[in-house]
Order: C-alpha cells, then structure tokens, then sequence
C-alpha cells in the first residue's frame, strides 16, 4: 500500500494542472476578497456571506476535484496502465483505495489552502468589515469564525458524497467524460429536483432519505431553517452522508474488482 501511495502521489505531482489550480485558487480568493472591498455595501453577496464560502472556493472545488476524481481512475484504463500495475502483484481493492486515499488527502489540503487564502483575503481586504469574533445574525448564535468553520467542514462531507458517486461512475465505464459528466449533473440536477423533492417529502415522509437529500447538508448548517424541508437534523444529514459515501464507494469497488482489463 505505501508503495502505491507513493506513486499515486507522484503521478499527483507530476502534472501542471496540480500547480495551476492551487495557484488559480488564490488568486481567485484573494480577488473575490477584493472584490468585496471595493464594494463594501453590496447586499447580494456581503463580505461575511462570501467568507462563510472562502470567497467562493467551496464551489470551486467541488468541479476541480469531480475532475480530479474522474480521471486518476479512467485514465488507467485508458492508457492501459492499471494492467501494469495489477501485474505488480497489489490486489485491485488495494490499488483502488489508495487512490482514494490520495485523493482525500489532495481534498484536505486544497481546503486547508483555501481557508488559509480566505483569512489572509480577509485580513488583507475586510477586516473592517465584520469580525471573526462577532455572532452570526443568520446561524444559532454561532460566531462568524464558528460558522465559517462549520461550514467548510460540512461542505467537505457533502463533497466527498459526490465524489463517491463520481468514482462509482469512473469504474462502471472507465471514462473520465462520463465520471466527470456524472459529477457535474449530480451537482445541477440536486438544485433542479430539490423543490419537487421537497414537495414529495412533506407527502412521502421516507422521500427524506434518498441521497440527493444529504446534499443538504452543508446548506442546512448554513442555513438552519432548511431543516423544515430537508425534515432531517444535522446529525442525521452528517450520519447519512457518511452512511451514503461508504455505500457508493464499497459499490465502487465490488466494480472494479469485477471489471476485466
């Protein structure tokens, strides 16, 4: 296993696209923070607002890592090189959890950049503005640091919902356009179902337990009062997200161990 670590990490490093997002993710941070600085009375979009999303990194992320995900299994196939690498004797369970254990490393760090960039971007450019210290008018009495903090942690467990998906996909047609696509659509098509979901929930009470539900999560701990629609509690969102990427995973991998190269 740590040998494959090993190398899954260098193929990481090896490529440009790895540099370029971590350097177009700051430049993105510092300049929506600045962006907020030049217009300080923006309503649509405060200062506080865009910091409880790192000055719009969450949503970055999200695409950067669907592509992420979707390719450092599909291009093994595409290139022929998961035959080597089966060759070498390490079982398909373990080759194919070492890429997720890599990409989940890669997921912590581009969050903890990003929130790193986000309280520099708000130092630098809005500290006037609010303070991290000062209660939140919008959540349960939490901080504004309290808040920022709970969101990125929320909108991690809902993005690794995703990217179950997206690995399950990745194995099912080893294609990095369709495990990309099926990421992309997942992400859309929750804001395009989520009113009609919500109607069948208040008539079908089970309806609240179907994934797309989950992807709740991070919104509810931003905004409390989502939980009259999602009629699930943070902890069951939390638990069932949890319950819902392991299961996507685990199918994931009874896939790939099946799939023949």
């Amino acid at each position: 296993m740590r040998t494959l670590l090993w190398q899954e990490t260098f193929k990481l490093l090896k490529k440009k696209s790895t540099y370029w997002v971590t350097i177009f993710l700051v430049i993105s941070g510092l300049g929506q923070a600045f962006l907020e600085k030049l217009y300080p009375h923006n309503k649509v979009l405060t200062a506080p607002m865009a910091f409880s999303s790192s000055f719009a990194a969450t949503t970055w992320l999200i695409f950067i890592m669907i592509a992420a995900c979707a390719t450092v299994l599909s291009m093994e196939f595409q290139y022929g090189t998961v035959k080597e690498i089966i060759y070498q004797q390490y079982s398909r369970s373990t080759i194919l959890m070492s890429k997720w254990l890599v990409m989940l490393g890669y997921s912590i760090y581009l969050y903890v950049m990003t929130g790193a960039v986000a309280l520099l971007g708000k130092v630098l450019f809005v500290n006037d503005q609010f303070s991290l210290t000062a209660i939140d008018p919008y959540s349960n009495h939490l901080t504004f640091l309290q808040q920022w903090l709970a969101s990125m942690s929320s909108s991690f467990i809902t993005l690794w919902l995703v990217l179950s998906v997206v690995f399950l996909f990745a194995t099912l047609f080893r294609s990095a356009t369709m495990a990309v696509t099926a990421g992309i659509v997942a992400f859309f098509a929750f804001n395009a179902v989520s009113v009609l979901m919500f109607k069948l929930i208040t008539k079908f009470n089970w309806v609240k337990w179907n994934p797309f539900n989950f992807l709740n999560f991070s919104n509810q701990i931003t905004d409390p009062a989502r939980h009259a629609l999602t009629q699930l509690s943070d902890t069951q969102l939390l638990i069932g997200s949890l319950a819902y990427t392991a299961l996507f995973l685990a199918i994931g991998l009874v896939s790939f161990r099946r799939q023949n190269v």
